[in-house]
């Protein structure tokens, strides 16, 4: 009876093991393909090939920002802020939402700190920076290079009233917010 005992001990613990090694191994295998097709993503942007995009890209949200990365470096920056935007939006992790959120607040930044771009197109970016790097650090607060670039984007944009007094112009959004069931009379 004994025996019965101990060899059932050490098949479950044998059938734990080769559950965590399978495990291990389909881990180590998305890893893999997350990384071949992060390497195939420059070669792929150049070309446009945008089957490439939809085919491997859309499947992981590693290689989503990844393509989103790229396409911010390329300066294609509506594309990349409208695939930073959906990894925020999904937040899939932490990690990756918030790395999405450095990453277009530092596209915002760029954006900010152009100097073909005119002064009531700057402001805008500028502000939208900082308001993304202050949502991380809501999140992350020890995330020292958002602190850092925030404080640059502070530098480049003051926040006083006479700065924000100045501040004229055509915005370079507009978007327009439908609340359902909100009616003006439930204001304050």
């Amino acid at each position: 009876m004994r025996r019965k005992t101990v060899h059932s001990g050490f098949a479950a613990a044998a059938l734990c093991l080769t559950a965590l090694a399978i495990n291990y191994w389909l881990q180590v295998s998305a890893g893999k393909n997350i990384s071949r097709v992060i390497s195939q993503i420059p070669a792929a942007l150049s070309a446009s090939d945008d089957s490439f995009h939809s085919n491997r890209v859309q499947r992981y949200p590693e290689t989503r920002l990844a393509w989103a990365n790229a396409l911010s470096a390329a300066g294609s920056f509506e594309a990349a802020e409208a695939g930073f935007n959906g990894l925020i939006r999904e937040s899939i992790s932490a990690a990756t939402a918030g790395a999405a959120q450095f990453n277009l607040a530092n596209a915002y930044l760029r954006q900010g700190m152009r100097d073909d771009i005119a002064a009531n197109q700057r402001a805008p970016m500028l502000e939208l920076a900082k308001q993304r790097y202050r949502d991380l650090l809501r999140v992350f607060p020890g995330d020292w290079d958002a602190r850092y670039n925030l404080e640059l984007a502070l530098r480049l944009a003051p926040e006083n009233e006479a700065a924000l007094a100045e501040d004229k112009g055509k915005p370079i959004k507009s978007v327009r917010v439908i609340v359902p069931d909100f009616k003006a009379k439930d204001l304050p």
